[in-house]
């Protein structure tokens, strides 16, 4: 599923509206199906490489897996929250192309806190302190996990 993922998560994200404007300036969610790789749920600049979430999931697999860049010396762990609930998963870190490690978790895709993001389509993500609040997209969200679910 790391079919040439390229993310570009700053260690600059913060959650400030002033910097989510700058930073999130033209990214939206975009959602994929492609014969072979399965479901793809990405949040970044359409159109290009430059993603700050990948979601992913093989049809009706139960689980979906999510990568997001962490910086160099990163803690093992990725924390998503959704309203009012959250988790935190320990990630596997593989060497990035970049600087840095890819963080990579998988979760089933009943989590509550998947199944409130399908919701809402609201999730943040934060990684080694570092969290990015997106956008939401309700419908891409609850299509991405529909398509996951066992």
């Amino acid at each position: 599923m790391r079919h040439l993922i390229i993310l570009a998560l700053t260690a600059t994200l913060m959650l400030s509206a002033c910097a989510r404007d700058r930073l999130y300036g033209g990214m939206d969610w975009s959602l994929n199906s492609v014969e072979g790789e399965g479901l793809k749920l990405a949040y970044g600049e359409p159109d290009s490489d430059d993603v700050l979430v990948m979601l992913s999931c093989a049809p009706r697999s139960g689980q979906v897996a999510l990568a997001v860049n962490a910086p160099e010396g990163a803690q093992a762990t990725i924390n998503l929250s959704s309203g009012r609930r959250s988790a935190r998963y320990v990630a596997a870190l593989e060497p990035n192309a970049g600087d840095g490690a890819l963080a990579e978790v998988t979760a089933r895709a009943s989590d509550p806190v998947l199944a409130n993001f399908g919701r809402t389509g609201e999730l943040t993500v934060t990684v080694d302190g570092r969290s990015a609040a997106l956008p939401g997209d309700r419908t891409r969200a609850q299509r991405f996990l529909a398509g996951c679910r066992a």
